[in-house]
């Protein structure tokens, strides 16, 4: 059967069809879902993805991709600190003893 989505438990059972789609209820958390995710739309994620593209670049700042997307600054904000936070943590090899940030010399130890 299909996984819960709440708890990842196997124990579901089928529990009618809404608007088409099969519902799906989880006995051991009692959670009612369905298979699948459709309300992101595909112009959504698109927006998204170019968001962390030009904001990642450094060319963009919140209230500009709010302004290019149609969205508010805040709903930008969310995008870009989504994706963030799915990314593993940067590595940094312990051989480094010197950084250049904005021509700017940084010692390190």
């Amino acid at each position: 059967m299909m996984p819960c989505k709440r708890c990842g438990s196997d124990d579901t059972v089928k529990h009618g069809v809404v608007r088409n789609k099969q519902r799906y209820f989880c006995k051991r958390c009692g959670y009612h879902f369905v298979s699948g995710d459709q309300r992101v739309k595909e112009s959504v994620a698109v927006k998204k993805a170019l968001a962390m593209i030009l904001y990642s670049l450094g060319k963009a700042s919140f209230g500009m991709l709010g302004k290019l997307f149609g969205h508010s600054r805040a709903l930008t904000y969310r995008w870009i600190a989504e994706e963030a936070a799915r990314l593993p943590d940067p590595v940094i090899a312990s051989d480094i003893k010197e950084m250049e940030l904005d021509e700017m010399w940084n010692f390190i130890g």
